[in-house]
């Protein structure tokens, strides 16, 4: 029960660091050397733009690596 309590709790701080972050990053002004890197929520956008170039780099690498769900099973032929 009070593994449930401590779980909701954390889950609570994080929507509200999540948040704070959000609102931050309209507020707070940024130093760029480009003008790209100052509009807000790029790094958001980026950050999701690598994370989905990462599933599907392992999905690829998964289908040029992983053999036949059988390619260990004994055939006899020894």
């Amino acid at each position: 029960m009070a593994d449930s309590k401590t779980a909701l709790i954390f889950t609570r701080l994080l929507y509200v660091l999540c948040a704070a972050l959000f609102v931050g990053e309209f507020i707070i002004h940024r130093h760029a050397y480009f003008a790209l890197e100052a509009t807000p929520l790029f790094f958001v956008g980026l950050g999701l733009l690598s994370f989905v170039a990462c599933l599907i780099g392992a999905r690829v690498l998964h289908i040029l690596v992983s053999r036949r769900n059988d390619y260990y099973a004994e055939d006899g032929n020894d």
